[in-house]
């Protein structure tokens, strides 16, 4: 029997459909110098496999474009450089490009247009903006070069895309900065940055901003520091700066550790043995929906929970779970509903559904995938 044209364009709006609602999965392993891929089949509650692809040593930060045709992973190995991939329908990774970055960069995203590379780099003290052509490739000459203090770790542009952040872990600031989307370069902002807390060797690391506001109209950001244990509030005013608003711990009470230290520039645990296990917190995330944070510490290999009040944004501890070995990255599904996190020390990923109500992580399973994975990326709609 023959379709009718109908018919057919029904067929193709199903497939077409399917197609967007397929969840994609890319871990970045460091060892093995490959990015593994998988498809997160949300019915199921699974991972399924699609494949394992050459990046190179030392491939840790990764981003996705704003279109989600592209995936970015950074090369901290000589020469430095970002990795940029083709994300094919049925998640295959093409590569496109290789092209220079100017240091070993700890922390890739892109501004809100996809016109634009933003990178960190914890060893050199400076971040960079590399334009990115219409091919979805990274030039090689980047817009801008901005050297900062010490340890620049993470950069992110707000919702709007009229602000940039910097976190610095050896001078426990966050730089604060304007940026111009057509041209992609920075100005200072007023004030330049802001001191994270009042003591010093916090080590502002990663941060998140919230992607709605709060019943006060105010959008918050939270910095996890790596060394003290704790997540900074911040609120994010109009004019692009910030202002602290509260701290909470972030380590579970069960665990007893010491204030954490600066480690080498590879990112290592060489220290002299400790009376105590140092603190090293690691990635910090929010559901899409803005209700649960998660944060990881890597030396007690736990993964904590906090539920975000809905009326200022305040952080409520709810409790840790021992996750996979020396934890460093992970990545919440658009559905609010999985965290799917790696750890450096374990070759498996876990998969966790978390509870709408509560925020409990219920782990699904656990699935092989390289050596040092340190960075997840999800790619849906």
């Amino acid at each position: 029997m023959k379709k009718t044209y109908a018919g057919v364009l029904l067929s193709l709006a199903a497939l077409t459909g399917a197609a967007q609602a397929q969840s994609l999965v890319y871990v970045s392993n460091a060892d093995s110098g490959t990015v593994t891929g998988y498809q997160l089949d949300k019915a199921k509650k699974a991972l399924v496999p699609i494949g394992t692809f050459p990046a190179g040593a030392k491939a840790m930060s990764s981003a996705v474009s704003p279109d989600k045709k592209m995936l970015y992973v950074s090369i901290r190995s000589k020469p430095y450089s970002v990795a940029a991939y083709h994300i094919q329908p049925d998640g295959q990774l093409v590569k496109a490009s290789q092209s220079p970055l100017p240091e070993s960069m700890a922390y890739l995203s892109t501004d809100k247009t996809g016109h634009f590379l933003l990178s960190a780099s914890y060893g050199g003290d400076l971040f960079s903006i590399n334009r990115i052509d219409s091919n979805g490739q990274v030039e090689a000459q980047p817009v801008q070069v901005v050297h900062t203090g010490k340890r620049a770790h993470a950069i992110q542009v707000d919702p709007t895309n009229h602000f940039l952040y910097v976190t610095l872990l050896g001078a426990d600031q966050l730089l604060q900065y304007r940026f111009d989307a057509a041209s992609g370069k920075v100005t200072p902002n007023d004030p330049p940055f802001i001191n994270i807390q009042s003591e010093a060797a916090t080590g502002p690391r990663h941060f998140v901003i919230a992607p709605n506001v709060d019943k006060q109209g105010k959008r918050s950001i939270y910095v996890l520091t790596e060394m003290a244990g704790n997540i900074s509030q911040l609120t994010l005013n109009a004019d692009g700066t910030t202002t602290p608003v509260a701290v909470v711990d972030s380590v579970s009470p069960q665990e007893d550790m010491q204030r954490g230290e600066a480690r080498p520039l590879t990112g290592d645990d060489k220290l002299p043995p400790p009376h105590k296990p140092r603190i090293w917190q690691a990635d910090i995330h929010l559901t899409p929906d803005g209700r649960f944070l998660y944060a990881t510490e890597r030396t007690s290999s736990t993964l904590s929970s906090f539920s975000v009040d809905a009326n200022d944004g305040h952080l409520t501890y709810l409790g840790s779970i021992k996750t996979e070995q020396q934890p460093r990255g992970f990545a919440i599904d658009s559905s609010s509903r999985f965290l799917i996190e790696s750890g450096q020390k374990s070759t498996q990923l876990s998969l966790y559904s978390i509870d709408a109500k509560t925020g409990a992580l219920t782990l699904n399973g656990r699935y092989p995938t390289g050596k040092g994975a340190n960075w997840v990326s999800l790619v849906e709609e």
